[in-house]
């Protein structure tokens, strides 16, 4: 029994022997060669003493490793050395770079986590073991993420406050536009103000010399009541519709009686429009002005006045048509009778809409048309339509 055993262990020991790769017993006969031993490591020119773990500055990027061997020179063929940079996932290995002598040099380092490591291989193929140190190079200031932060940071808060910056300055601008619109449109209401008052004084001039003192004390009362309504209305640049009817009514009263008769009138307002709508103040009355003073004042026959407000989609319209002479006659009789005198209303009117569509981009607009009421004595006799269109929004 003694001699089976002895046999089965001769057997297993000769079966061992010869399977065992020989890579293996390369590696563990390598294990006694002697290991290499460093003796300073140079960095940026300056020795330091050795450490298996080195920190040096992004421009520190030059090493050179002095070291010796314990084993006779004439057994060893080549040393090696290789520098594996560490990656975020893994390391990122490289090839054994050989060289002669007792010392290497590495140049040009990046920044990052290395691991050097520097071995030497005999001439019968044994490899010693390796020798490693780790050595980290810094990155440069403007590629740590402070920097990027900081800058970042900088760079948003530079164009945010440009844009800060540029949109004040933008809303100034605005601002100040829109105050000297509504400067200029105050200035124009305040010029409309003695134009107005002029015209009446005329009127009130003209009917006293001409007429009695009790129609005349009529007249004035008319008056006092038109400046009151047109000085409460003049403190704003807007006024309802039922107060701009009101003022053109006690207005065209006036001027009937100082014109005696000469013309009939009337004001229609269809029923779906809403009295309490708000308009530019005093901007209809200059078109009635001009309609009386220069259209139905020069026509023989009694004329007639008529003033409409409707509404036409999404607009409210104020259509005012006489019956009168017409622009053009009105113009000749005016070069003939009246020469040096220009009517400022319409033109300050003009002037108003346009600095309120700008202040409130509105679109008010007017028109002004001949109107043909046929044939008489060999020509057309035509009066005149104003339409002012008011947008409902």
């Amino acid at each position: 029994m003694k001699n089976n055993n002895l046999a089965v262990g001769l057997k297993l020991s000769l079966f061992f022997l010869i399977f065992i790769p020989t890579a293996f017993l390369k590696e563990s006969f390598a294990v006694s060669l002697p290991k290499i031993l460093i003796e300073n490591v140079e960095i940026a020119g300056k020795d330091n003493a050795f450490k298996t773990r080195y920190l040096v500055n992004y421009y520190d990027n030059v090493v050179e490793v002095h070291f010796k061997t314990t084993l006779d020179r004439k057994n060893i063929q080549s040393f090696y050395y290789k520098l594996d940079k560490k990656t975020f996932f893994a390391q990122n290995a490289t090839t054994w770079v050989a060289f002669q002598g007792n010392q290497f040099k590495i140049s040009d380092i990046t920044s990052g986590e290395y691991d050097i490591a520097v071995s030497y291989k005999t001439k019968s193929g044994q490899v010693a073991p390796s020798v490693v140190f780790h050595l980290k190079v810094e990155r440069p200031w403007w590629r740590t993420w402070w920097f990027w932060g900081a800058t970042f940071i900088s760079l948003f808060g530079l164009f945010y406050g440009r844009e800060r910056f540029l949109k004040f300055w933008a809303d100034e601008e605005q601002r100040h536009a829109k105050k000297i619109v509504e400067l200029e449109l105050r200035t124009l209401q305040l010029q409309m103000n003695p134009h107005f008052i002029f015209n009446a004084l005329n009127s009130i001039q003209s009917f006293v010399m001409t007429h009695d003192a009790i129609t005349a004390n009529s007249y004035l009362s008319k008056f006092a009541n038109l400046i009151r309504m047109f000085l409460d209305s003049s403190r704003s640049k807007y006024t309802s519709l039922q107060e701009e009817i009101k003022l053109l009514n006690i207005y065209i009263e006036m001027e009937s009686l100082r014109f005696e008769d000469k013309f009939d009138f009337t004001i229609e307002v269809d029923q779906d429009v809403n009295k309490y709508i708000e308009i530019p103040t005093m901007i209809l009355q200059p078109f009635v002005e001009n309609a009386i003073n220069h259209g139905l004042r020069y026509k023989r026959m009694k004329g007639v006045l008529k003033i409409h407000f409707y509404y036409s989609k999404d607009h409210l319209i104020c259509r005012m048509e006489d019956n009168g002479v017409g622009r053009k006659v009105a113009k000749e009789i005016q070069s003939k009778t009246r020469k040096g005198y220009k009517s400022q209303g319409l033109k300050i009117t003009a002037e108003r809409l346009v600095t309120y569509n700008k202040i409130n981009e509105s679109n008010i607009g007017f028109s002004i048309s001949d109107l043909v009421t046929g044939p008489h004595e060999g020509h057309e006799d035509t009066g005149t339509v104003v339409e002012v269109r008011f947008p409902l929004s």
